[in-house]
C-alpha cells in the first residue's frame, strides 16, 4: 500500500527529533541502580540479576565494539536508539488509529486534508511520549525499558499492518513475526508481553475466522488461573495447564486447521525467540566475573528463570493479599507517576501523594492541558472507533492498574518505580494524539482550511511536547553527570591494597563492578555485597573465585544448613538477645536484628569472614551501609 511521502517524512522527522534529543541528554558514563551491572555484563558477557535479560546483554556486547566514545556511552546509546525507534512506532500506530477513527483504512491515505489531521495528531502523541518523564528517563541510561517499550510499540504497529493489508493464511506471517518478537522481548523484559490482550482484541475484530482461536485461548487462560488457585504453583498446576493446551490443540486440529497451524507456529516462534536465554546458561558455565545465581546447571537455571532469589511465592496468587494498602499502590505509586509524566507550564493543579520510599508527603502539579487533551481523545476515540478503543483501553488498564495489582508492591519501596508503567503512559499519549486529530478535523470542516494553512494549524499541536520538553529538560539532561562514576572511583581508591569492601545494595555495588570489569580500576579489591551474601551461590563464588576470600564452609553446609529454609536450620540462627562475640582478636556485642530474633545469613557471614580472614586482608565497610548491617561493629 502507498503510505504517502509526507507521512514517511513526518515519521522520519519524529524519529530524528527523539534521537537527537536523547543523544544530547545521554548519560556520558555509568548511572546508578542496574546500569553499572548491565554495562559490565554487556562488556564481559556476564550474567546479570534474574531473569537475566540475555538479548540485552548480547546486543550490548555488539554496541561495546563500536568505535565511538567510552564503553559505557556505547551501551547507553542502545537505549537512545531503541527509544527513538519506539517513538517512530508510536507515530505509525497513531496514524493508523486516526485513519480508522475517521472512517478510513489503516494503511491507505485519504488524499485530502484528513491526512494532515492524522499526521499532526500522531506526531503530537509520539513526541509527547518522547519527552514524558519516564520515557525520556529510560532513553538516556543503560536500562532495559527502552527496548521493552520498543517491542511493545512495534508489535502494536505490526498488528495494525496485518489488519490493514489482508487476512487469511497467506498473511499470517505478520502474526508469526509478532510471536517471535515477543519471544525476543522476553529476553529483555517481560513487560512487552502485557500487550497481548490488546493484540487479541484487535485480531478478534479484524478477522472473524480467528475468533474461535481467541475464545479458546481465553478459556485456556481461565483454566490455567483456576488450576493455579486450586493446586498452587508446581508440577500439578503445570500439568493441568499442559493438559489444557493439549486439549485446545486436539480440538483445533479436527475443526480449524488454519488456527491449529497458527497456534503451533506462534508457540514455536515464541520459544525460538525466547531461546536467547540459552546464552546465559552457556556463559555461566564459563564462569564470568559477574555470574549471578551461577545458572550453569539445569536446576540452577530454572531457579534463575523463576527468580527464586527473590522468593518462591506465586506472584499471581500474591495478588489476592495486598502487601501494602491498595490506595498506596494505586494512588501514591501508579497515579502519582501517571500525573508526573506530562508537566506543561500552564494551568496546573496541586495534588498530594506519599513518597514511595518513606512516609512523607509530596506535591505533584497536574497539568490540565495534556491530561484534559488525553481525556478528550479517550472519549473521541470511543465514539468514533469502539473496536480499536477497547484495544488501547486494554493497554492502558493492563499496563497500569493490572500491573499495579500484579506487582503488589510493598511499602516502602527502595526507589520510585515509575518505569514499570511505561505502557500505560504510551496508551494515554495515543489518546492525546487522537484528540488533536479530532480538533484539527473540526477546524478543517468548519473553516474549510486547506494545504499550508491546515498544516500550520496541525503543527500548533507540537507546542504541547515542546512545553513538556522545556519543563523537563533540566531534570532529564544527564550531560556531565559523573556522580555514580566518581562515587565508585573514590570509594575503590580509598581502599587498601588487596582489601575486602562490604557494600549494601545495587547503588554502592554495580558502579564498582563497572569500574573493575570495564575500566579495570582496583580489581584487587574484593567487593562483598551484603544483600547477595544471603545466597549460597554468592558465598561459594567469594570462596572460589579470584580475588578469593577465606571462607571455610563446604558446599553441603552452605546449601543444607546455612541458607536452608527449614525450621530446624533457621532455629540455629536464633538470636533473642545481645550476645558477646569474639573474632579475629576482637570482642564486641552483637544485638538481635530489629523486628525479629533471627540472625540473617549475611550477619553470620560478616562475622565469620572477619574471623577467618585474621586481618590478612584489610577490611572496609562502605559509608552507604546502614548501621543495622554492621552486626555491632560500630563500637570500633
Amino acid at each position: 500500500p502507498v503510505l504517502g511521502l509526507r507521512h514517511r517524512l513526518v515519521g522520519v522527522l519524529v524519529f530524528l527529533i527523539a534521537l537527537v534529543l536523547y543523544l544530547k541528554t545521554l548519560a556520558p558514563t555509568v548511572s546508578f541502580w542496574d546500569c553499572g551491572e548491565f554495562i559490565a555484563c554487556s562488556y564481559i558477557l556476564g550474567v546479570p540479576h534474574p531473569p537475566g535479560a540475555p538479548l540485552y546483554i548480547l546486543l550490548g556486547r555488539l554496541f561495546t565494539l563500536l568505535p565511538l566514545g567510552e564503553i559505557a556511552w556505547r551501551v547507553n546509546l542502545m537505549s537512545a536508539l531503541s527509544s527513538a525507534l519506539g517513538i517512530w512506532c508510536v507515530y505509525l500506530s497513531g496514524v493508523a488509529l486516526a485513519r480508522r477513527a475517521l472512517g478510513g483504512a489503516a494503511l491507505r491515505p485519504f488524499g485530502d486534508g484528513r491526512d494532515i489531521s492524522c499526521q499532526g495528531g500522531a506526531a503530537l502523541g509520539a513526541l509527547a511520549l518522547a519527552v514524558s518523564y519516564t520515557y525520556w528517563f529510560n532513553a538516556t541510561e543503560a536500562e532495559v525499558y527502552g527496548y521493552s517499550i520498543l517491542f511493545t510499540t512495534l508489535s502494536m504497529w505490526l498488528i495494525f499492518y496485518w489488519e490493514g493489508t489482508q487476512h487469511g493464511t497467506g498473511n499470517d506471517r505478520w502474526l508469526f513475526l509478532i510471536a517471535y518478537l515477543f519471544g525476543l522481548g522476553g529476553g529483555i523484559h517481560m513487560l512487552c508481553l502485557l500487550t497481548i490482550p490488546s493484540l487479541l482484541i484487535l485480531a478478534f475484530y479484524a478477522d472473524e475466522k480467528l475468533r474461535r482461536l481467541i475464545g479458546l485461548l481465553l478459556g485456556l487462560g481461565v483454566w490455567s488461573g483456576l488450576a493455579l488457585l486450586a493446586l498452587g504453583p508446581g508440577a500439578g498446576s503445570n500439568g493441568a495447564m499442559g493438559a489444557g493446551l493439549a486439549g485446545v490443540l486436539y480440538y483445533l486440529y479436527g475443526r480449524d486447521r488454519r488456527s491449529f497451524g497458527l497456534l503451533v507456529g506462534v508457540l514455536f516462534l515464541f520459544v525460538l525467540g525466547y531461546s536467547t536465554y540459552e546464552a546465559l546458561y552457556i556463559r555461566s558455565g564459563l564462569n564470568p566475573a559477574i555470574d549471578e545465581n551461577d545458572p550453569e546447571t539445569f536446576a540452577a537455571f530454572i531457579k534463575f528463570l523463576n527468580r527464586e532469589q527473590y522468593g518462591t511465592d506465586s506472584q499471581l496468587l500474591g495478588m489476592l493479599g495486598g502487601r501494602a494498602p491498595r490506595d498506596y499502590q494505586f494512588w501514591d505509586l501508579q497515579m502519582k507517576y501517571f500525573f508526573q509524566q506530562f508537566p506543561f507550564p500552564f494551568l496546573e493543579l496541586p495534588a498530594s501523594f506519599r513518597r514511595a520510599t518513606e512516609a512523607l508527603q509530596e506535591v505533584v502539579w497536574i497539568s490540565v492541558v495534556p491530561y484534559g487533551l488525553g481525556l478528550v481523545g479517550l472519549v473521541w476515540h470511543a465514539r468514533r472507533d469502539r473496536k480499536r478503543f477497547w484495544a488501547v483501553l486494554a493497554l492502558f488498564v493492563v499496563m497500569g492498574f493490572g500491573l499495579s495489582l500484579y506487582l503488589n508492591m510493598p511499602d516502602p519501596q527502595p526507589r520510585e518505580r515509575h518505569y514499570v508503567f511505561g505502557g500505560m503512559f504510551c496508551a494515554f499519549a495515543l489518546w492525546m494524539g487522537l484528540a488533536w486529530t479530532g480538533l484539527v478535523e473540526l477546524f478543517r470542516r468548519h473553516i474549510a482550511a486547506r494545504g499550508i494553512v491546515l498544516a500550520g494549524v496541525a503543527s500548533c499541536g507540537l507546542l504541547l511536547p515542546l512545553g513538556i520538553g522545556a519543563r523537563l529538560y533540566h531534570e532529564q539532561d544527564r550531560t556531565g553527570d559523573y556522580i555514580a562514576y566518581d562515587y565508585a572511583y573514590n570509594i575503590l581508591q580509598s581502599c587498601a591494597e588487596n582489601s575486602i569492601l562490604f557494600t549494601n545494595g545495587d547503588n554502592d555495588t554495580f558502579p564498582l563492578w563497572f569500574l573493575q570489569e570495564v575500566e579495570e580500576v582496583r580489581r584487587d579489591v574484593r567487593v562483598v555485597n551484603l544483600s547477595l551474601l544471603n545466597t549460597g551461590w554468592y558465598i561459594k563464588q567469594l570462596r572460589d573465585r579470584e580475588p578469593k576470600i577465606d571462607i571455610r564452609y563446604t558446599d553441603n553446609f552452605i546449601d543444607s544448613v546455612l541458607t536452608d529454609t527449614q525450621d530446624i536450620n533457621i532455629a540455629k540462627r536464633y538470636w533473642p538477645e545481645t550476645k558477646s562475640i569474639t573474632a579475629a582478636g576482637l570482642e564486641w556485642e552483637v544485638p538481635p536484628p530489629q523486628g525479629y530474633n533471627i540472625l540473617r545469613v549475611q550477619d553470620i557471614m560478616v562475622i565469620k569472614i572477619i574471623d577467618w580472614n585474621q586481618w590478612k586482608k584489610p577490611v572496609h565497610i562502605a559509608i552507604t551501609v546502614p548501621t543495622t548491617n554492621y552486626v555491632g561493629l560500630t563500637t570500633f
